[in-house]
């Protein structure tokens, strides 16, 4: 079931979850009266299900204090994302995940993670740089109806040569002013590679739909040869930065991100007026995208983290080029014209390095995605209890 975007007009501090998010503060609030164990107990039960097999975790709330580690091909299935609360506990700072899947060459497919909240150190002031999940070369994987919110680096961190889909899930506050930096609803990093086999529209990417993000820094940020499609999403209430992210070369990475496929998206209601989609560098498509109350709606920017000396001339390394950009557009139907911030003058130039107009030979890839279909929370109201 596909989350409505009829419903983001609620006000400044309020927002489509906004009762889920408060069900989950409640029952945190006093976990002695919602019993479920902790990270220890979660490792056996995802153990005793082994790869390939279904771990499910009932109603209740987990105190997590070390790592889940989830073998490729499991499904660790929650009861919902408002009964099974997997929690950090407040009293410490934490640098690693939640749960972690690491898979590889030749590693089982199928991975799903479903119907749970993560929940991390719920402290603007605190300065760890943790994941809610991490997932790292695993293919075809699945995560959906599920909720991340205080999570210092990303809710979800995808790296290396991985695909699948995050959907129906919802970010809520992953940034922290402690770190002043970071703090992603979706981060996914590619290979450090710049790959000439890319095929746009097709399944070789990492899909992130039906989702809602609240007030986090990037609703999704990339780099490291990245690909990666945002589609059919809401993102309200961002904060610090571009609600909407693709990295150049810099910041640790070889390279930036590779390809990015944004649409149907509504980008509205910022927390931080400057820009709502960035793209720092790469390829990609963006189209059919609402987009209101932004001063920058589509900004194109050349990478302030790329070395001088692989900006000195035109072109800059992995800089914005062979971007197609068309039907984007404010609530009110005006056609929004992507806009080169200064650091681009010179080295971003329409009819050279993007294009206004629909890329020649590009379709969509299926909608919703194929792993996206038929699981258990799929024809149950999302978000539950919704407002």
């Amino acid at each position: 079931m596909a989350l409505s975007l009829s419903t983001c007009n609620t006000g400044r501090g309020d927002h489509p979850a906004s009762s889920l998010q408060r069900t989950i503060a409640a029952r945190l609030a006093d976990p002695t009266s919602c019993p479920g164990g902790d990270s220890g107990d979660i490792q056996q039960i995802v153990n005793a299900a082994g790869p390939g097999g279904l771990a499910s975790l009932p109603d209740g709330c987990y105190r997590i204090t070390s790592t889940v580690n989830l073998p490729p091909g499991i499904r660790l299935v929650g009861a919902g994302a408002d009964k099974t609360i997997l929690y950090r506990d407040p009293e410490r700072t934490y640098w690693e995940p939640i749960l972690q899947v690491r898979g590889g060459k030749d590693a089982p497919v199928g991975t799903q993670i479903s119907g749970l909240a993560l929940a991390g150190v719920r402290d603007p002031t605190d300065i760890g740089q943790d994941y809610g999940i991490l997932i790292s070369d695993v293919q075809d994987f699945r995560i959906d109806h599920c909720y991340f919110e205080g999570f210092g680096w990303a809710g979800v961190r995808v790296e290396g040569d991985s695909s699948g889909v995050i959907d129906h899930a919802i970010f809520v506050e992953n940034f922290k002013s402690g770190i002043d930096n970071l703090g992603y609803g979706v981060a996914v990093y590619g290979e450090d590679n710049w790959t000439a086999e890319l095929t746009p529209g097709g399944a070789q990417a990492v899909f992130v739909e039906d989702s809602l993000f609240v007030a986090n820094r990037h609703a999704i940020a990339a780099s490291a040869g990245a690909h990666y499609v945002f589609r059919y999403n809401q993102v309200l209430q961002s904060a610090v930065a571009c609600a909407v992210d693709a990295h150049g070369m810099g910041y640790g990475n070889a390279r930036g991100t590779r390809y990015v496929e944004i649409y149907q998206n509504v980008i509205e209601e910022p927390g931080y007026d400057w820009c709502g989609v960035g793209i720092r560098g790469g390829a990609g498509v963006i189209f059919e995208n609402t987009i209101e109350g932004y001063e920058n709606p589509i900004l194109l920017i050349l990478e302030w983290g790329t070395p001088e000396s692989l900006k000195a001339e035109y072109p800059a390394f992995d800089q914005v080029q062979d971007l197609y950009l068309w039907s984007n557009q404010s609530t009110a139907g005006e056609l929004i014209e992507p806009r080169v911030d200064e650091t681009g003058v010179g080295f971003i130039q329409a009819g050279r390095d993007y294009f206004t107009e629909p890329k020649p030979g590009y379709v969509p890839y299926e909608y919703p995605h194929p792993l996206a279909k038929g699981d258990a929370f799929d024809s149950e109201p999302w978000p539950p209890g919704g407002d």
